[in-house]
């Protein structure tokens, strides 16, 4: 007689991934995607380490409503790379891949003004390796092989405030076919220096700051970023207050450490009008790690810190998939006014939309961020939701009805639109040695961008020896 045992696991799915006790990255091990006690794991069969477990998701649930946001690919125009050892050894970018870049990175540079104990890139001071504009304009035409009209380009570094032509290079992208061109930054230079931010204001709509911003807490911020940013990001954000320069505040979560200041966080993003939102990103394991015990933190930890927490009005409707990664980003997005609190100081008023809207109007429309082209669309979302009876006909020109109902990329476009209307959260998570599964690392949208390939941002920072 067959046994069955009420407390083992259920199979949903098999792929692929690395041994993370090992370490082995030219080699793929079998890995079952399994749930157990309403949580999932990678259920990893190392023929060195022998069985390991990984937990990917707290909620089966919402793993599941994952899997039903999937949409159609939105395919690179041209691969770069030929097929030859399959995923992810082939990356940059091959046949095989079922996205897009909706985010191209640009590392301009590998020097940094601070060490910080979490880094990706490994990023520190006196590395030095500022990319040339003859290397950058390499790196543009790549990508637009790929990517004729680019949703969104992120200048990033190590610090890219330090290269010596930092404007120049944000001039020369925001020229080209781009849509919308972000900052990265640790804000040092911002808080400092009123004239490169003016400078940064004359780039205009279309623009923004993607602004290092984990933690209220001088403690968390020493343990990571190795010294306590507070009196700086503060200073940075007054800058982009004065002079309304469109910015996203992205915080790194480290488990046991700063999680519980996500609603805070949040809560603290409503004071300022340049704020657009905020995003959430786990700890990567890539780079430099200093951590101890379990670090780790999965999206749906995230995701269900942010929906119960009572002090913002985004519920389990409000966050969803984003349905062309959904197992790795999930969003949410709401209008947003600004008005004063009982102490007379600014406060944003939100007011979630994410949650009505039909599924079936995000995951069948054709292109990440077309959206907002489809006048049907946009029509039927705003009478679905009902945004001018419930926010006054002031807040919705016509023109912000064509950009509030789209993809998340096209949610970062002031081009003088409206822009100021909107808020996201948005949660990132990307893959690693740890949770890498060579299926969903296909529809990685996040991508890096070189001289000579597209690659995306996960495999490029765990180090994979690409073929070719």
């Amino acid at each position: 007689m067959a046994f069955y045992a009420k407390n083992y696991d259920l199979f949903l799915v098999s792929t692929q991934s690395f041994c993370h006790l090992c370490g082995n990255l030219n080699h793929l091990v079998d890995t079952h995607i399994i749930t157990k006690d309403n949580e999932v794991f990678l259920r990893k069969f190392c023929p060195k380490c022998g069985e390991s477990m990984v937990k990917i998701s707290t909620d089966l649930a919402y793993f599941n409503q994952c899997n039903d946001y999937i949409k159609q690919p939105d395919l690179p125009e041209q691969p770069l790379t030929k097929v030859l050892r399959g995923c992810p050894y082939d990356c940059g970018v091959c046949p095989q891949h079922q996205n897009h870049p909706c985010l191209a990175l640009f590392n301009i540079t590998d020097e940094c003004n601070m060490k910080c104990n979490i880094c990706y890139y490994s990023s520190e001071p006196g590395l030095g390796n500022h990319r040339s504009m003859v290397e950058i304009e390499q790196m543009l035409a790549t990508l637009l092989k790929t990517e004729s009209e680019p949703d969104l380009i992120q200048v990033t570094g190590g610090e890219p405030t330090t290269h010596p032509e930092i404007i120049e290079i944000l001039h020369y992208l925001k020229k080209s076919p781009v849509r919308h061109l972000m900052l990265n930054t640790n804000g040092i230079r911002i808080a400092s220096d009123e004239a490169f931010v003016k400078k940064l204001k004359k780039l205009g709509g279309g623009f923004e700051v993607y602004l290092q911003f984990d933690s209220l807490s001088s403690d968390v911020l020493k343990d990571i970023r190795n010294q306590d940013m507070t009196k700086i990001r503060q200073q940075a954000l007054a800058m982009l207050e004065k002079h309304n320069i469109s910015t996203t505040l992205v915080s790194v979560i480290k488990k046991g450490v700063n999680e519980q200041e996500i609603p805070d966080i949040i809560e603290f993003s409503r004071a300022y009008r340049c704020v657009r939102g905020v995003v959430f990103q786990p700890v990567q394991e890539a780079g430099r790690i200093h951590a101890h015990d379990d670090f780790r933190i999965t999206l749906s930890e995230i995701r269900q810190t942010i929906i119960k927490d009572k002090t913002n009005p985004f519920n389990s409707e409000d966050m969803i998939p984003l349905p062309c990664d959904p197992h790795k980003i999930g969003v949410g997005y709401a209008a947003k006014t600004m008005s004063v609190d009982e102490n007379g100081k600014p406060y944003a008023n939100l007011m979630p939309v994410t949650g009505q809207i039909p599924k079936e109007m995000i995951t069948k429309q054709k292109g990440t961020v077309s959206f907002e082209q489809d006048r049907k669309f946009v029509k039927t979302v705003v009478e679905t939701v009902s945004l001018d009876t419930a926010m006054g006909e002031g807040i919705l020109r016509d023109k912000i009805k064509q950009k509030l109902f789209c993809c998340w990329p096209s949610f970062l476009t002031p081009e003088n639109m409206g822009y100021e209307n909107v808020y996201r959260i948005v949660i990132m998570e990307f893959s690693d040695m740890v949770n890498f599964d060579s299926t969903n690392i296909k529809r990685e949208c996040n991508f890096m961008i070189e001289p000579n390939r597209v690659i995306p941002f996960s495999t490029y920072n765990m180090g994979i020896k690409f073929s070719q």
